[in-house]
């Protein structure tokens, strides 16, 4: 039963007497609204070499029987929706949308639909790799007699995007634009992918991506990675994602960057993004100023209730950013703070100097990331502010930034594997 690529490349080809005139080199599938069709074979013998449409030819169990003779048949010309499935898919890297993996494919699995075989997935499992060495029959009994089955990883066709870089020749598989599959999921699951792929895939997906998605997906990567596919980007994509990112998240990877590569990058943001990275650059990785963010929510005793609650619509800032709102004087020194929540329930012509709690807990920007830490799980904190010299609010540490310090490395991010045992599936 005709099950995969394997199965039918090196078929014989007959003709319509049953003469052989070569063998099944390559196939191609037409992509389709969902499923890739088989529409064609390419026959490779003695002065026999050519494409050949499945609507001139039958696949049977004995081979594929030609419809007509071969010089009168009119050659199949591929088209821009064709893959050539031994040529672009076999041996090349996909990437599993389902559970975040990149795999090579071992082999193609069809299916019969409405009378045309489709492409319904890809093997990346050891199965597939004995099967193509034409063995698979008797490594299969034996793997059964000792009851060690061989793996298959069957990968459905609508979890799979490719991996061919764009600019290949026709009829190579190119990443879909945009990334449709890849770009739908969370960024961390993305990270997870690019850290799979080499530089100049990562730069690919990177570029791919929105500009708000690539600055997630860098943030969520490891320092080492992130800084590698930052140093291959050009420099206007790679200042733009570093301005979309948070700017403690943006400093600290600048600091993980080559001096000339982080002054190229500083020239070409703006002015404005430049001084705050400059600036929280000049602070030790380890104190309060190299963990703080700028991003925060700074505003004045007088204010009412309801205009604060106006501001912040205005503003429309990202979630982290008001667990608190900081109440600061005129000349910028930290004198209070208030909760989202007492915001909320706050009588609107309430003045927030009525509801602000005076004593604020914070640390100055020299202090140590160990004694940041303390204050933040000794009080509970969602975010800790940071205060200069001067008492001026320099900025936040946010819980969720003080947690991802403190965890080991590998308990940050797992990366699942995940294999299937095709066990009820017939032997090759």
């Amino acid at each position: 039963m005709l099950k995969y690529l394997t199965h039918l490349l090196n078929r014989p080809v007959l003709s319509p007497d049953g003469k052989r005139i070569g063998r099944v080199r390559d196939v191609i599938a037409t992509q389709g609204d969902r499923l890739p069709i088989l529409s064609a074979v390419f026959v490779g013998g003695s002065g026999t070499e050519g494409w050949v449409s499945l609507d001139d030819a039958e696949i049977a169990e004995n081979g594929v029987r030609l419809r007509e003779p071969w010089n009168e048949i009119e050659p199949y010309r591929p088209g821009p929706r064709d893959v050539r499935l031994q040529r672009d898919m076999l041996d090349k890297q996909i990437v599993d949308v389902h559970d975040y993996r990149v795999v090579r494919v071992n082999d193609v699995r069809l299916a019969a639909t409405a009378g045309r075989l489709c492409v319904v997935g890809v093997d990346a499992g050891l199965r597939a790799i004995v099967r193509r060495t034409g063995f698979g029959v008797p490594v299969e009994a034996i793997a059964r007699l000792v009851r060690r089955p061989l793996q298959s990883n069957l990968i459905a066709w609508d979890d799979v995007e490719a991996l061919e870089p764009s600019g290949v020749g026709a009829g190579r598989i190119r990443l879909k634009v945009p990334h449709e599959k890849i770009a739908r999921l969370h960024p961390a699951d993305i990270a997870d992918i690019v850290e799979q792929l080499d530089p100049q895939q990562r730069a690919e997906v990177i570029h791919a991506l929105d500009l708000e998605t690539a600055a997630d997906t860098i943030e969520e990567m490891e320092d080492e990675e992130a800084a590698a596919v930052m140093e291959t980007l050009d420099e206007h994509r790679a200042a733009d994602i570093l301005e979309e990112m948070e700017p403690d998240e943006a400093a600290d990877l600048l600091g993980d960057l080559t001096e000339e590569r982080t002054v190229e990058l500083l020239e070409h943001m703006e002015p404005e993004d430049a001084a705050d990275m400059k600036e929280l650059l000049a602070y030790g990785e380890e104190t309060a100023g190299g963990l703080m963010t700028t991003e925060y929510i700074a505003i004045q005793a007088l204010m009412t209730a309801d205009q604060t609650i106006q501001h912040l619509r205005e503003l429309a800032p990202k979630a982290e950013h008001v667990y608190y709102l900081y109440v600061v004087d005129e000349d910028g020194r930290l004198v209070g703070v208030i909760s989202l929540r007492d915001l909320i329930v706050a009588d609107p012509e309430t003045h927030i100097s009525d509801v602000m709690v005076g004593h604020v807990r914070s640390v100055h920007t020299g202090d140590d990331a160990d004694e940041v830490a303390h204050t933040v799980t000794r009080y509970n904190l969602l975010a800790l502010p940071v205060t200069d010299d001067d008492g001026r609010l320099a900025g936040i540490v946010t819980v969720d930034d003080m947690m991802e310090r403190l965890l080991p490395t590998d308990k940050r991010r797992r990366l699942p594997q995940v294999s299937v045992v095709d066990e009820d599936e017939d032997p090759d």
